[in-house]
Parts: C-alpha cells; structure tokens; sequence
C-alpha cells in the first residue's frame, strides 16, 4: 500500500500546528466496506512516538513522518484520514519555533479543527494584519462591515480594552453581504475566529456535566428518539462523533419499545469520541440534554411499551384503551387517530388497509383546548409496534 507522500501534496495555506493533546485525542472511521484501511495498532504506536516527539522525549523528525509506512489491515483505521492527518503532523514537525502561527488564517487556512492549539497566542497585530479570500464564484461570503467592526472588538480585547470572551465569538453570527457583493469567505473568517477562540480561552473547557430536566418534562416515546435532530456546536468545538451518538439512540429508541434492556447507569456514563480533524460533530450540549430526560425517564420506572400486549388482530385494536391527555396537555385529535387505527385493523384481519409505509409516516393534528385528544405519548408509542407487525407479515 503506498504511503501518502506518493501523492502530490502541495497545501495552497499552511496548516495550524498541532500540539501533542490533539495527538492524544485523534480519531479515525473504519474504511468503506470491503477495502483495507491501515493497521490500528501500528498507526497508534506511531502517533504514540509523536506525541512523545512534541513533548520533548523522543526525536521523529518531518522525513520521518513523510516516509513511514502502515501495514493494511482489515478494518483497520481509514487510510485517507490516517494520510490527511499526517500531513498535518508533517507539517508541525517541519515547522520552526519562530513560525507565526496567525499566518494560516491571515492568507486563508481552512480547518476547523478545535482541538488544534496555535503555539503562539494572536496578538491584536495578527488581528490587525489579517486578510480573507473573496468566496467561490456564485457564492455570497459574510458582510465585510459586520466582520471589521467584530474583529475590531477582538483586537481591542486582545489589547485589554474590551472584555470580549470566547462564548460570545463562538456565537457571532454574520449576515450575508448585501446583494451585488460577494463579502468574506465564509471558511476563512471561521477559521481565523477558531484561532481567537483558542487565544480567549485561559484554561481547557470543563467537561460537560448533562443538566437534569426539570418538572413537568413530557415522557420521551420512541418517536421522539427516532425523529430527534442535534445541530453543530459552535466555533471552537469538535462536538461528538455522529456515528456513535445515532447508534446509541437506536438502543435507546428499543429500550423504549421494549426490545432492548438500556439502564439509566449506562445512559449516565456513555463516553462519545470526537470526529476526525476538520470535521464537526453533534453539538455535545444538545446530545447531554437529550440524554439527561432520557436518564431520568429510565430511573422513574419502565417504558410505557412494556405494558402493551401483542396486538395481532383489529379484535384486540378495539379492546385497546387509549388513554385521554391530561388536563393541562393537547392530545391528538381522537377522529384521526380512530381513523387510522380502523385502517390498521382491517390489515391486520388480512383484507386492504393502511401499509407499514403509510402508518410510518402517519402524522396527527393536536386537538384545540387542553385536555382533549388521546394521549400523544401512548399513541407514538402504539404506532411503531403497529408499523412493526405490519411488517412483519409483509404488509
């Protein structure tokens, strides 16, 4: 397998540095299926000597690095990653003491790395000095006069004469520029605000700690599990690798229909990686959130499915007690539901009616007033097994 100094590479900007916690913290995915990624045990002893090499007590060199080659292994880390990765510990290497790490962003470095830490501070001369690429042709980049006036409070700050922080420059947000004008490349100002980040932040980030839910939260169903979204986390944050995250949901999502045994001891103390470098993941407060109503659902006593029976027939449909909402909640609207549910019987009992397909994407309207319609949560969680047995007998 050729390593990734057979290829021509040749960065249009200079990468960031890299420190030895990011060696420490890398991660990489599996390689596609079927193909041969590099052998884990070799890449991670190499990344072990490189850490060791920034931190002063071992001796791998830039050639080192550009000429070192993994033996292929099946699945083995992603050999694309693994060589994109490297270039950028080439480039550390290769790089003086006296290299001004605001270079990369002043000409227009892209990578939104945040666990990469600059080995100088910026100064508010980098701030100054620094300049942006115009967008792609066709691309309209952020306003120029809200980025000046912005990096004008960050060079301020970097002077002592304002009090900017690093939240607040995670959650700026930049109009496009007005029409007519392409602005600042969106990537560069990000990048270049990564770097301020990392300058205003004094000390590592705590670890998140997942707040608890207060009184009143509505029960998670299934459904919920299923159809919840997480943004990005700000600037400055790597967030959690999304691959994991999603198949943790699907335990929880089958905890909740009773086909999987999750605890809210495992819920408390699951640990999610970070994505590779450059890439982002989901943002770390919105999964703790979710996950802490997930937790104390599970503490407060078992999922709802449970204590549904099997429902093979429209028979045992009808017998079926859907619970009405509470008097301070909207239910869905009983019509509706009663609608479907007929539909689904009638299935059930071998003659036409509604499809699995049709009951997946089943949506109800809530009833007006407070108090009135079947219980939403007992009703999303009916559906998915009703989905399931319509499945199952090929419906």
């Amino acid at each position: 397998m050729t390593g990734f100094d057979s290829r021509q590479h040749t960065p249009a900007h200079p990468a960031p540095l890299l420190s030895a916690r990011d060696l420490r913290q890398v991660s990489f995915h599996r390689p596609p299926p079927g193909r041969p990624g590099y052998d884990e045990g070799q890449v991670d002893a190499f990344l072990d000597r490189i850490e060791e090499t920034l931190l002063g007590r071992d001796d791998v060199t830039e050639r080192d690095v550009r000429r070192v080659r993994f033996r292929p292994a099946l699945p083995g880390y992603h050999a694309a990653e693994v060589d994109a990765f490297m270039d950028l510990v080439a480039d550390t290497l290769g790089s003086t003491p006296q290299r001004r790490q605001a270079s990369a962003p002043a000409i227009g470095a892209h990578a939104t790395s945040t666990g990469m830490r600059p080995a100088p501070r910026l100064t508010p001369e980098d701030v100054r000095g620094v300049r942006f690429h115009k967008p792609r042709p066709g691309n309209r980049g952020y306003h120029e006069g809200q980025v000046d006036a912005f990096l004008d409070r960050i060079e301020e700050t970097l002077a002592g004469r304002d009090v900017l922080t690093a939240t607040e420059v995670q959650d700026r947000e930049f109009d496009h520029a007005p029409p007519g004008t392409v602005g600042y490349d969106e990537d560069d100002v990000d990048t270049f605000l990564d770097l301020v980040v990392v300058t205003l932040e004094r000390t590592p980030p705590p670890p998140p700690t997942r707040p608890r839910p207060g009184p009143g939260t509505r029960p998670l169903t299934a459904r919920d599990v299923r159809t919840v979204s997480f943004g990005k986390p700000p600037r400055g944050r790597r967030g959690y690798l999304e691959s994991q995250v999603d198949r943790f949901l699907d335990r929880v999502e089958n905890t909740m229909l009773g086909q999987d045994d999750l605890t809210a001891g495992e819920v408390r103390e699951v640990r999610f990686s970070r994505p590779v470098f450059g890439r982002r993941g989901y943002d770390e407060n919105e999964v703790d959130a979710f996950l802490a109503r997930v937790e104390k659902q599970l503490t407060e006593g078992p999922p709802r499915p449970a204590a549904l029976p099997p429902i093979t027939s429209w028979k045992q449909l009808r017998q079926l007690k859907i619970p009405l909402a509470g008097p301070a909640a909207r239910g869905y609207r009983t019509s509706q539901v009663d609608r479907v549910l007929e539909e689904v019987g009638i299935a059930l009992d071998g003659m036409v009616g509604a499809s699995a397909a049709e009951v997946a994407k089943t949506r109800f309207a809530q009833s007006l007033m407070t108090g009135q319609g079947y219980d939403c949560a007992f009703v999303d969680e009916l559906m998915p097994l009703l989905v399931a047995e319509l499945r199952r007998r090929g419906r």
